[in-house]
């Protein structure tokens, strides 16, 4: 007998959330990843890459906080923004090749089943005001925004993977974004 899951991605990124909440709320993440810091170039990589995901970010600013201010700012910079790239990378993978698939997926089997659900044609006026290029620039830059705060980037990438930007540019945007923001926070420990 074979399990099979309708919506894996969507399914994996619920238990993930689930998973990672019980953790935190337990103090898992706090033991594990408490003493970051210490582990110089390393532990700056390491805490780039868990700088993007949100239930890991209050750890890597404490971690890169401390890291600004014995590591150095320009190295704990420069790894730091490049754990970032990975971790923002592999995000972005996952919601660019499976999850956004998912949710259109999704979409389609509910427009489906519900085809007299627009009869005023709302949704062609929303999609021409969605795909309009004012607000294609304003998602760009929303996407940018929220990706360069010292904050978790899922939407940030998320809105960068709704508009199936090339990974080749999304990389380049995400290590100078990242770096920007792991500079923000290692400036305010090199202090």
């Amino acid at each position: 007998m074979t399990f099979k899951v309708k919506y894996p991605n969507l399914t994996f990124l619920g238990i993930s959330i689930l998973t990672t909440v019980i953790l935190s709320y337990f103090g898992i993440f706090d033991k594990t990843f408490g003493g970051l810091g210490k582990l110089g170039f390393l532990g700056a990589l390491v805490a780039g890459a868990l700088f993007p995901i949100t239930f890991t970010s209050p750890i890597a600013v404490a971690s890169l906080y401390y890291l600004g201010s014995h590591l150095g700012l320009p190295l704990t910079v420069a790894f730091g923004a490049i754990g970032a790239l990975l971790g923002d990378l592999m995000i972005y993978r996952f919601l660019k090749d499976h999850t956004i698939a998912e949710i259109a997926a999704i979409h389609e089997k509910y427009r489906a089943n519900h085809p007299t659900h627009d009869k005023l044609g709302h949704r062609k006026a929303l999609l021409s005001l969605f795909h309009s290029k004012p607000f294609h620039s304003l998602g760009l830059f929303l996407g940018g925004l929220l990706i360069m705060l010292p904050v978790p980037d899922e939407l940030g990438i998320a809105i960068l993977a709704s508009y199936r930007l090339n990974t080749r540019k999304f990389m380049v945007v995400s290590l100078v974004l990242n770096a920007v923001s792991v500079w923000i926070v290692a400036s305010l420990g090199a202090r």
